[in-house]
């Protein structure tokens, strides 16, 4: 870092490092003990002869293939798991004491002590005693894990001496920036950590149907005693409910619950507001806390669970890259955990070098068009195929009486993909704002702020794009859509990580089981893939009647269903509900579509904006779909965002103080062919 605020100095990267993740480390250490003592415990409240096996242990680690690596059996020179689950006897060592996982107790313990060695000079001696005292009785005592009696009070003393690090960490640490980095490290692990609990016992938590066993209580009182929420749980208000559902809900979004997941994101960013340069960090963060929000309250189903729970430890992923890029740029590997997420994984793209700042850009300069136009006359296609296009998107909001003033945020810069590029954008506001940022949102989208003061009856708003598009390369033969299924469940690479954030049910999107069952016909055993979305998309053209007005921006997609009619944005929610309800990866895509018919020279066109859908398919990518057009996404269309639903990814929304009771919108959008060169 290179400067602090007030008179507390500026740490050293690397110190400031160290700090962070001798607090992730500390909060690895005392979860992944407290799991393996309550799994433990499990057993016994369990009928003899009952085993819940050990596996969900190693998932909640997230050391899963690591431990089958090293407890493979070797068969034809390929490595291939035992025939039987894994035992206690390799599970519990391997969890607890085994340092080759750098995951296990002893070894985070270990890793927490040499980074509190690291900046012992920002640090109270208490602290860096109690780290050391806590790992040096954990490695005495290692051999005691094999027995269980002896594991219960070697697993008790970590415990303890993690609550007692955390107690200097409150009494001892002085609140500077030193005592920010150790908690924003810790809050960020605890989310993680109660994410893992979730996906890794989402079974347990809600069983599907028939399933519900007679020791249903049993298993929900273990996930709270995992997560250290048993007795605050047992205490929440009336009318929360006691199932497995409500368990997920409170240890997500309990705002009361001071280890719950939306707690935790709240602290890391009401702690990373008061840093240096910490826009990208705060942005991430609020992002992060609304996708928590939204995630996690529709489908009962586990597969639900587990794919929310992947949706928060993405959204934790892109707050830790942020915190990383900005004040660790010389990140060392050493320095995390093996499964711990890479540093900056994906960096904001520089604004076009032609875009005029916000506000002070008369109206006329709209009119007469941006300062980068292309003389007329030029071929409007490259050799390749290639076609540029101009984009104009006006906005004009006329209030009763004069509003005094108004916040906004956009999503109008479009994208710059594999088949498109953004070449040039302006954004023009009247009246002129008195402040403006630009941001990249959780989705990788630009979205550019706005705010404005005094008195105004009209608010207008025009941007104005060229971009370049490209066709797009066909995509290939598909496997089939239950393989699809089973392999994003599973996948691990940082792409299918990703596009699990698109399984899960959002705010405008539910997964519900009459979704499922409209999908169905088109969805046959072993059909593949992209045969069954392009079925899917047809008949939603053909079922639907396109009725601009009969449906808002929040009417609910079965609605939409039962009626058989809307605009873009329905036929896109409808395809997103029915390909998630049958548990595929599919994402809302906001934008354009070239102009039906010629644009007069100096007006600005009647169409509107656009929307379509994109399906995952692994190994390949996105693929986009235009079910109101009943085709591929083409040249002819031109990408600004993609999201969950509309809700994300919205062109204009914002808030006004004033303007009457009513106000009147209107929306005119152009996107024509513009010459690319000489005639």
């Amino acid at each position: 870092m290179a400067r602090a605020t007030g008179r507390q100095p500026a740490l050293l990267s690397r110190v400031a490092e160290a700090l962070y993740w001798a607090g992730r480390y500390v909060e690895r250490a005392e979860t992944t003990a407290r799991a393996v003592l309550v799994h433990g415990d499990t057993h016994l409240d369990l009928p003899v002869g009952t085993d819940v096996g050990w596996r969900p242990l190693l998932l909640i680690a997230g050391v899963e293939q690591l431990f089958d690596d090293r407890h493979s059996l070797l068969i034809g020179g390929q490595a291939a798991p035992p025939a039987s689950g894994p035992g206690e006897a390799d599970v519990v060592p391997f969890l607890l004491t085994d340092t080759g996982n750098r995951s296990s107790v002893l070894a985070a313990l270990a890793a927490a002590r040499s980074n509190v060695r690291t900046a012992r000079a920002v640090l109270p001696g208490e602290i860096w005693e109690t780290s050391n005292e806590l790992w040096r009785l954990g490695h005495e005592h290692r051999h005691e894990v094999a027995a269980r009696d002896q594991r219960v009070r070697w697993l008790q003393r970590v415990l303890d001496g993690c609550a007692q690090l955390n107690a200097c960490l409150w009494s001892v640490a002085r609140a500077d920036q030193a005592e920010a980095f150790v908690r924003v490290g810790q809050h960020l692990e605890r989310a993680d950590m109660t994410a893992r609990v979730l996906g890794a016992r989402a079974t347990s938590l809600v069983p599907g149907p028939g399933e519900r066993g007679t020791y249903a209580e049993v298993h929900h009182r273990a996930v709270l005693r995992s997560l250290a929420a048993d007795e605050p749980f047992q205490r929440r208000g009336p009318g929360v409910g006691d199932d497995g559902e409500a368990i997920a809900r409170f240890v997500l979004h309990d705002e009361g619950f001071a280890r719950s997941v939306v707690t935790s994101l709240a602290e890391i960013h009401l702690r990373t507001k008061r840093w240096p340069r910490s826009d990208a960090v705060t942005a991430a963060c609020a992002d992060a806390i609304v996708l928590v929000s939204g995630a996690g309250r529709t489908g009962p189903s586990a597969g639900d669970l587990r794919a929310t729970a992947t949706i928060v430890q993405d959204a934790i992923r892109l707050v830790h890259d942020r915190i990383a890029a900005e004040y660790f740029p010389a990140a060392r590997d050493e320095a995390r955990p093996d499964d711990a997420p890479p540093t900056a994984t994906r960096t904001p793209a520089p604004p076009c070098s032609t875009t005029p700042a916000l506000g002070p850009t008369p109206m006329d300069a709209v009119r007469a068009g941006p300062a980068w136009a292309s003389s007329p006359g030029g071929r409007t296609t490259t050799d390749d195929g290639a076609v540029l296009f101009r984009v104009v998107h006006r906005t004009v909001y006329r209030y009763d009486t004069p509003a005094s003033a108004s916040t906004n945020e956009t999503h109008l810069r479009p994208r710059d993909t594999a088949h498109q590029r953004c070449l040039a954008h302006a954004l023009v506001v009247d009246p002129a704002p008195q402040s403006s940022t630009d941001r990249i949102d959780t989705f990788g989208n630009h979205v550019q702020q706005f705010a404005l003061t005094g008195a105004f009856d009209t608010l207008t708003v025009v941007a104005t794009s060229d971009v370049l598009v490209s066709p797009a390369v066909p995509p290939p033969s598909t496997p089939p859509w239950e393989t699809v299924r089973h392999v994003l469940a599973a996948d691990r690479q940082p792409a299918g990580r990703a596009a699990r954030l698109y399984r899960a049910g959002s705010v405008l999107v539910p997964i519900d089981d009459e979704l499922a069952g409209y999908a169905d016909p088109s969805f046959t055993p072993r059909r593949p893939l992209l045969q069954a979305v392009v079925d899917l998309a047809s008949r939603i053209h053909d079922d639907l009647a396109y009725e601009p007005g009969f449906t808002s921006v929040t009417t609910p997609v079965l609605d939409v269903l039962q009626h058989r009619r809307g605009v873009c944005q329905d036929f896109a929610h409808l395809a997103i509900g029915c390909l998630r309800s049958m548990g595929l990866a599919a994402r809302y895509v906001s934008g354009y579509i070239r102009s039906a018919t010629p644009i007069a020279a100096g007006l600005v066109g009647s169409d509107a904006s656009h929307a379509w859908f994109a399906v995952y398919v692994p190994g390949w990518g996105w693929v986009d779909v235009d079910p109101t057009n009943d085709q591929l996404v083409s040249v002819s269309h031109v990408t600004t965002a993609w999201g969950r639903d509309y809700s994300d990814v919205s062109p204009l929304r914002g808030t006004v103080e004033g303007g009457g009771p009513s106000q009147r919108l209107d929306v005119a959008v152009s996107m024509v062919p513009v010459p690319v060169g000489g005639p």
